[in-house]
């Protein structure tokens, strides 16, 4: 009984394209179902950071140390900065300002939506902003800074402000 190899191998060629073929097409369905599942991992990571930066906003320390920095500022702008440099007042309100900048860039980046901080925050960035922006000029002034530190907080203030009127 001869075998006829051209057969055999002409047969194993067919199979071989057949399952490149496959293979291509599984490939394809798993590229397209990994970039889903990044997507939706990429969509909950967002939505994570948002409710913890609304439950930080929300949470009743936010609320006293807003009120503590409000104070402050204020008291330190009716005394000419006499005494609040390199304050627990003054490290305390800058950290302050660096949580609304946090959330000023992560909304310039994209990483949380600008609409839903708008629409959970309203007045309330631009009334802080209004409080602490002496206080950032202050600093740029004492150390001859030729651009705000804070200016994504004062970047969200301003966006929030266009998008409200």
């Amino acid at each position: 009984m001869a075998i006829d190899f051209s057969s055999v191998v002409t047969f194993l060629n067919a199979i071989s394209a057949i399952s490149v073929i496959f293979g291509a097409i599984f490939i394809v369905f798993q590229l397209r179902q990994n970039a889903k599942l990044i997507q939706l991992q990429v969509t909950e990571n967002r939505s994570n950071i948002a409710f913890a930066l609304l439950e930080k906003i929300t949470d009743e320390s936010f609320a006293s140390r807003r009120k503590k920095m409000r104070d402050s500022i204020k008291a330190a702008v009716a005394s000419n900065w006499k005494g609040f440099d390199d304050s627990l007042e003054d490290f305390e309100s800058r950290n302050f300002g660096g949580i609304y900048d946090l959330i000023g860039q992560l909304a310039r980046d994209g990483v949380i939506d600008l609409n839903l901080i708008k629409n959970a925050l309203r007045y309330l960035v631009v009334t802080d902003w209004d409080i602490f922006e002496p206080l950032a000029k202050h600093v740029m002034e004492n150390l001859k800074l030729s651009t705000n530190p804070w200016d994504n907080f004062e970047w969200l203030a301003n966006e929030i402000q266009t998008r409200l009127t």
